[in-house]
């Protein structure tokens, strides 16, 4: 216990002065504009430079400082809740190269070093998902794994065809072919969980809540939207900016639809941050990279608070995350209780929180779009049901009716889970405001009528009412209609069970007809059959050689009677 104690205030110590190092020089490269490259070469390859390199700009700065602050946080967190673990040690090396995985994707200008860091995200997730090495998260391993490994593939694609530019430092590019470009949308569509490859996001919930505050705040998830964000500028084909606008959205209704026949607490947040993920992607698709980094860094801050909560109050339930049976943290917690509610109305875009300045903003941009009817009520459906789940959510934690009786009551005395938890809360309160300054200097604007700025909140405030008296607590759904929901629109059978049953088939095919079939009459047993054939052969004409030889012995012998 000690020594892994020791460990964590070590890689503690070391991520906040990351984290203030890196904050200190954003705010300088901020206000003179300026920007650093690192670049040595590697090798070269017939008029191909292999080239590792480094940019750092005031974007890439401020998006590490917040990627450390987060994982300092959360290790202090994980004293808490792997507490008595077996593998701690392990667990804290693991969380520390998934988070030097994600330095590397963010620095990194050359396509072949965002390989590294992608893979590298990739393999250390797997291995965190797998933690506890059960069934449940070796099934979820292997589908976050294979749905990531489409978008390497992907990225692989994009490496190999950018090779005829003599380079693979895209910010030397003034611009790059539509199949480039929409390779690495692509990818980041399935590093992302976009629709259709959302089904991997809730099933990484198999790994322990620190990681899941880190996997779905600012780590895994968003390094899809980064990589957008850096190629925005070449993004310069109208079809692909709507392709975002129309993917984020699909993926935005159907994880607001979902969250609200969901029960488990986990993946109510982690189908928040799929909600969250499309809007980001709708931002995108509006050509406002900023507004999206914006949203990006003030969402990583209130949805890693929001996850520690959940932790919480998972751990005082025994492991339990259904959240019917929770109900008393307020009760119980005060002090979380506010920031759980906080955090909560936050993810609602609750005004003059975090998460107001950046999804008020994207909505303001919506409205102020040329879009149809169409698109405007359906981008606003998909955040009105935001708030739906969110108060639903709020509701079953915090209603005195919990259907748990415990002999020991849980108190929010413990001084990791208070520090982390009310220093994280500090921060995720205040980010957006902080960070907004960050975004106004970079021109972001729109333009509205006094009546349209209302239309925002009217539309949310209507959404409030109608989705938490409705939907709630009083519409019943038909059973086969709440199966639907509640299974992501069959996503998970969709982009699971037909890639098994199709290559199941394809080796039943394989094995009765090549492996049980001509494999085995041209392979093993065939030349069994011919080898015993030769041998019958070779036998029978010993035999008839011994034969033969007794023979002619004979006749030598009766000719030597003979003979005297």
């Amino acid at each position: 216990m000690k020594i892994n104690l020791f460990i964590n205030k070590v890689f503690s110590i070391m991520l906040l002065s990351v984290f203030m190092t890196f904050f200190y020089y954003s705010l300088i490269f901020l206000m003179k504009n300026n920007s650093i490259f690192l670049e040595w070469e590697i090798n070269f390859i017939n008029s191909l430079s292999v080239i590792m390199g480094f940019m750092f700009d005031w974007v890439s700065l401020l998006f590490l400082s917040v990627v450390s602050l987060i994982s300092m946080f959360i290790m202090v967190y994980s004293v808490y809740y792997m507490e008595g673990e077996v593998h701690n040690t392990r667990f804290c090396f693991l969380l520390l190269s998934f988070v030097f995985s994600m330095f590397l994707l963010i620095v990194s200008p050359n396509i072949i070093s965002i390989m590294l860091g992608w893979d590298g995200l990739g393999l250390s997730s797997y291995a965190l998902v797998i933690f506890y090495q059960n069934e449940m998260s070796a099934n979820s391993g292997m589908i976050t794994v294979l749905s990531n490994r489409v978008g390497d593939a992907s990225m692989l694609l994009s490496i190999g065809w950018v090779v005829y530019k003599g380079s693979w430092n895209f910010f030397f590019f003034t611009n790059l072919d539509y199949l480039i470009v929409f390779l690495m949308i692509f990818s980041s569509f399935t590093k992302s969980a976009q629709i259709p490859f959302s089904a991997w996001l809730p099933a990484a919930m198999a790994a322990p809540t620190p990681v899941s505050s880190l996997v779905h705040s600012s780590t895994l998830v968003t390094a899809g939207v980064f990589l957008v964000i850096r190629f925005s500028d070449f993004i310069i084909f109208k079809d692909l900016n709507f392709l975002c606008l129309i993917i984020g959205m699909m993926t935005t209704l159907m994880s607001g639809w979902v969250a609200n026949f969901e029960n488990d607490m986990k993946k109510v947040v982690a189908l928040s941050t799929l909600s969250q993920l499309g809007m980001m992607f709708m931002a995108i698709g509006l050509d406002q990279k900023m507004v999206a980094f914006f949203h990006l860094v003030s969402h990583a801050l209130f949805k890693s608070t929001l996850f520690m909560c959940t932790g919480f109050v998972i751990h005082n339930l025994h492991g339990s995350q259904d959240m019917r049976l929770s109900g008393v943290i307020n009760y119980s917690s005060p002090i979380l209780s506010v920031v759980f509610s906080c955090t909560n109305f936050s993810l609602c875009g609750f005004p003059f929180l975090a998460g107001f300045y950046s999804k008020d903003l994207i909505l303001e941009l919506f409205f102020s779009g040329f879009f149809g009817f169409f698109l405007l009520f359906v981008g606003v459906l998909s955040v009105g049901l935001t708030l739906s789940y969110s108060i639903r959510f709020l509701y079953n934690n915090c209603n005195n009716k919990s259907k748990i009786k415990s002999l020991v009551m849980s108190m929010d005395s413990n001084k990791f889970v208070l520090f982390s938890v009310l220093v994280l809360f500090m921060f995720s309160a205040t980010g957006g405001y902080i960070f907004g300054w960050f975004i106004s200097l970079q021109g972001s604007m729109c333009v509205l009528k006094v009546i349209e700025k209302f239309y925002v909140f009217s539309v949310l405030l209507f959404m409030l009412f109608f989705f938490v008296y409705f939907l709630s607590f009083n519409l019943k759904f038909n059973l086969n209609l709440n199966w639907f929901f509640s299974s992501m629109y069959f996503l998970a059978n969709l982009s699971v069970q037909p890639m098994n049953f199709m290559f199941l088939k394809k080796g039943s095919f394989s094995l009765k007809y090549l492996d049980k079939g001509w494999f085995e009459v041209i392979g093993p047993q065939g030349l069994s059959v011919k080898l015993g054939e030769v041998s019958f052969s070779l036998q029978k004409s010993q035999s008839l050689f011994m034969a033969g030889y007794f023979m002619f012995s004979f006749f030598l012998f009766f000719l030597f009677l003979m003979m005297m």
